[in-house]
């Protein structure tokens, strides 16, 4: 006993400092990933005002902008549920935006697994055609909503993708080269501003084409009388549409894609595809669309299809074994091109980055700023100082972003590596000595070098050149040299000690143009 009250009077000392070592300090409290999940309960707490929500645990990683809710119930009490029995049940629920990283982006993306839903949860109307499809409830083991809008185009792609059991999969994605708002009228009620790039509805068949089919009028599903009763029976719809005019040349060709794929569907029915089927960007006038059928043709001309566009693009297995095999050097460079491209992105062809650089690497060495991108793209986040190089090389021959990456990628390089992949790609590079005839050919070659577009980016030899064109009194030579050097003298005394042996080469090689062209002469004529 007497043991027993000492061990209890020991633990009673020590509780006091071990109670001190795990309090919890401000600083535990005030992470941003708690203050993160905080906001989101409130916000879950103001929904609760609206309908009644449960859900079981919820974790955040704010640097990656994903919000998880496991076991989440809701019962959103619709006003057609007089027996109250809409419960929407979702097994695990992610919520992301673009993370901390992608600041150019704002990116919302919600991801349902194991949704699932009583039909008393949709209106008549759709109990009505859930019905139809055989279907007493929604089960939805997969379900995306994601909206990634990049803001220095203000391009924007849209997506959503069900998965409904015994049913169907459904995928709708819209892809706009431009979208915003005009609030020159109305600032309060801003009009839409949209460039369409294209837009796809697929439907793939998991049960609802026999769940339907029994239903439809039996010349509908006749592989040899369909196809005219399809026809007749969706330019009838047409004509209604149009008020009874006749069909426009958009909807006539609709028509006709919907008689070409309705047998082969018949024969398969496996997936069907609406499909924009755009030569350029086509801007959406959403006042007069809604006003005439006829002008939504005319601006999306849709198509059916079996398959996307995409799908049908799919490289030729034959082409691809060819280009992976040692007959490879016999094609040629466009289809060498086409295959690297395809498997540096995943896009037509299964990802193999091994492959895609051993078919790419060349093409981008003797200069195709097309494959250079796609090296440097797919080796930004692999190895940032290959992909540096690749972006020099794609920058030199313009590829549209090439000079965004590079800013990106000194980001992660000391200054002393830069300056090595500058020299390793530029290091032999010509002068064009015709530069010199103007101050304009001196001041653009300085922009160039500078920023890496039309010429591989090289600090040193933008010096050289704004040396020059700041001697000769231009104005925004002086300006180059001065982002130069405020750039060095941000990035630390490694980068001036690394710039000190550059700056020295350029300014002999400046010198020696200066006296060896006799650029005093030349100009003060």
């Amino acid at each position: 006993m007497r043991r027993l009250l000492l061990s209890a009077a020991a633990l009673t000392v020590l509780s006091g400092p071990l109670a001190a070592q795990n309090r919890i300090s401000w600083l535990d409290v005030l992470t941003p990933d708690r203050l993160v999940q905080q906001m989101v309960q409130v916000g879950i707490m103001m929904l609760r005002t609206q309908m009644d929500v449960k859900y079981g645990d919820m974790s955040v990683d704010l640097m990656s902008g994903r919000v998880t809710l496991t076991d989440v119930r809701m019962w959103p009490l619709p006003p057609w549920d007089t027996d109250f029995e809409c419960e929407i049940g979702i097994d695990r629920l992610t919520i992301r935006s673009g993370g901390l990283e992608q600041i150019d982006r704002l990116r919302f993306k919600a991801l349902a697994s194991g949704a699932s839903a009583p039909a008393a949860c949709l209106p008549p109307e759709g109990q009505q055609m859930l019905g139809m499809a055989g279907l007493d409830r929604l089960d939805i083991p997969r379900l995306t909503l994601d909206v990634d809008y990049g803001v220095p185009g203000s391009e924007a792609v849209a997506r959503v993708f069900g998965v409904v059991e015994n049913a169907a999969a459904v995928d709708l994605t819209a892809d706009f080269s431009y979208v915003w708002f005009d609030g020159r009228k109305d600032m309060e009620e801003p009009d839409p501003v949209a460039y369409l790039r294209n837009a796809r509805l697929t439907v793939e068949n998991r049960g609802i084409w026999e769940a339907l089919k029994g239903q439809l009028p039996p010349p509908a599903t006749d592989p040899e009388a369909g196809t005219l009763y399809v026809e007749g029976a969706v330019g009838s719809i047409l004509s209604e549409m149009n008020g009874g005019e006749a069909l426009g040349e958009a909807q006539k060709a609709f028509l006709a894609s919907v008689a070409e794929v309705w047998p082969k569907f018949l024969s398969d029915p496996d997936t069907l595809v609406l499909e924009t089927d755009l030569s350029g960007d086509a801007f959406l006038d959403f006042e007069a669309m809604e006003k005439s059928p006829a002008e939504t043709f005319d601006t999306l001309k849709p198509r059916l299809a079996l398959a996307s566009s995409g799908a049908r693009q799919v490289l030729p297995a034959s082409l691809i074994s060819q280009a992976m095999g040692p007959e490879a050097g016999a094609l040629a460079e466009a289809d060498r091109r086409k295959v690297g491209l395809a498997l540096i992105s995943g896009d037509g062809a299964p990802r193999d980055l091994q492959g895609g650089f051993a078919l790419l690497s060349p093409l981008a060495k003797a200069g195709d700023a097309e494959a250079a991108l796609a090296l440097s793209a797919a080796l930004e986040t692999r190895s940032p100082e290959d992909a540096y190089q690749w972006a020099l090389v794609a920058g030199r021959g313009g590829a549209e972003g090439a000079t965004a990456r590079l800013d990106r990628l000194e980001g992660q390089l000391d200054f002393a590596t830069v300056l090595k992949l500058q020299e390793e790609v530029s290091g032999g590079d010509s002068h064009p000595t015709d530069a010199l005839d103007s101050i304009a050919g001196v001041r653009d070659q300085a922009a160039m070098r500078l920023t890496g577009r039309g010429q591989a980016r090289s600090y040193p030899v933008a010096a050289m050149w704004a040396m020059l064109g700041k001697a000769l009194g231009d104005a925004e030579s002086g300006d180059i040299l001065a982002d130069i050097d405020e750039r060095v003298g941000a990035a630390g005394a490694d980068a001036q000690a690394a710039w000190q042996a550059a700056e020295e080469r350029a300014s002999e090689l400046a010198l020696e143009a200066w006296l060896g062209q006799d650029l005093p002469g030349r100009f003060s004529r």
